[in-house]
């Protein structure tokens, strides 16, 4: 997988799972629901741009770290 494929798929997870992780709030609440997001309207809502980019880092780092060791893996034993 190439590097750019491992930042698009670090940056779909981080958005699906960092939901709830409350990176989404509306007027500074932090109880919001995922299926009130289209009744409430985008213009009130506020995105923590640093949680979701902190998530996408570790998720990207611990992805990397996931296909060395499997890369490494499979030229170790390569049946």
């Amino acid at each position: 997988m190439t590097r750019k494929k491992i930042i698009f798929v670090s940056i779909a997870i981080a958005f699906i799972f960092g939901i709830p992780f409350k990176w989404i709030r509306y007027k500074g609440e932090e109880t919001i629901s995922f299926f009130e997001l289209f009744d409430l309207g985008i213009k009130h809502l506020f995105f923590d741009g640093w949680l979701l980019a902190i998530n996408t880092l570790i998720i990207f780092i611990v992805l990397s770290c996931i296909l060395k060791v499997k890369n490494e893996i499979k030229r170790c034993y390569p049946f």
